[in-house]
């Protein structure tokens, strides 16, 4: 039931953040984006939270607790907010969701790649969900979080060894938030760290993670009569995840085996936004992505691939614009 009550909660609160982010971002435009964006960027926002709290924690001297109690206070204000954002965009008519367009044609070459897309997906989820006898060497998340809980302290008691740290804990890692937002995951749902850490905070990523590629799919195939295109872009994604789980370090195997990790959060959630909003201008939210990215990896404290991405992109952009005004169309002045 817990387990029930934390899925539904952190999808209903991304959904309320992430209302409120894309009304700032965007204003009245934020009604033509997809509930996608609104659930990616709740999350991102929850990462972002819960990285201030962490910081504030870390670096004024509080315990686990008051982090805590500044992450609550700051979702709290921020639910608010956004459900003051959502009536005023009310206000200009219906909140868009995914657009609505004329059922596709159900062939059976349609029910094949939807019964493999649904079969991998059950795969995935047995897998994230199986036990605890999966492969994560050299992991410290869960005993981490459990120091948190344990001590009321952050990055005060070596997990390992139940002692203070003898020299300290290197900037890279303390400035890491992940751990204390598991950590107050835990106490406002009161799960165990494993519990949380090892199954249900995978599910969340596999959920971002495909929000993230079906966008991409919208944005390959924009057109409403290309949803059995877009369907068959998923079953790929899907069996590519499955099949990429026998070698560590592969994408698939740290969706379905490590997906607590920030770098496969950076991976398969951030990166994969980051290059759609490229592909739709939509740079705020490429934004949104470099700094949740810098909230759960420390490459280059943070500043790393999603940043490399999205500056492509908007090079390959301005260097696109200045062609074409280079070499005008025939009877252009």
């Amino acid at each position: 039931m817990r387990a029930f009550l934390f899925l539904a909660g952190m999808i209903l609160l991304s959904l309320i953040l992430g209302t409120g982010i894309l009304g700032v971002l965007y204003g009245k435009e934020s009604r033509k984006l997809y509930m996608a964006d609104r659930l990616l960027a709740g999350f991102m926002g929850m990462l972002g939270l819960a990285e201030a709290a962490h910081l504030a924690a870390v670096f004024l001297g509080r315990s686990f607790s008051d982090a805590l109690l500044l992450f609550v206070i700051g979702m709290a204000a921020l639910s608010v907010f956004a459900a003051g954002m959502w009536l005023w965009l009310r206000s200009f008519g219906r909140v868009s969701v995914l657009p609505r367009s004329k059922g596709a044609e159900v062939t059976p070459f349609t029910a094949a790649v939807f019964l493999v897309f649904a079969l991998a997906v059950i795969y995935q989820i047995v897998t994230v969900t199986a036990g605890d006898s999966v492969y994560r060497t050299g992991d410290m998340t869960v005993e981490t979080v459990q120091s948190f809980l344990k001590t009321d302290a952050i990055y005060s008691v070596n997990p390992l060894t139940g002692r203070a740290y003898e020299s300290g804990v290197p900037l890279r890692i303390r400035i890491i938030g992940l751990p204390t937002l598991y950590g107050m995951l835990c106490r406002i749902f009161g799960l165990g760290a494993v519990e949380l850490v090892w199954r249900l905070m995978p599910l969340i990523t596999l959920l971002m993670s495909y929000q993230a590629f079906w966008l991409l799919a919208r944005i390959f195939f924009a057109d409403k009569k290309e949803g059995q295109k877009r369907l068959l872009f998923m079953a790929f994604v899907a069996v590519v995840f499955c099949v990429g789980d026998y070698l560590y370090g592969m994408d698939g195997f740290g969706l379905l085996y490590c997906g607590f990790r920030g770098v496969t959060l950076r991976g398969l959630v951030c990166l994969p936004y980051a290059f759609g909003a490229a592909l739709r201008h939509k740079w705020k939210l490429a934004g949104l992505c470099i700094l949740a990215e810098a909230c759960v990896v420390w490459t280059l404290y943070g500043m790393g691939a999603c940043l490399l991405v999205v500056l492509g992109m908007a090079i390959l952009r301005l260097w696109r614009k200045s062609r074409v005004r280079s070499f005008p169309e025939v009877g252009e002045e």
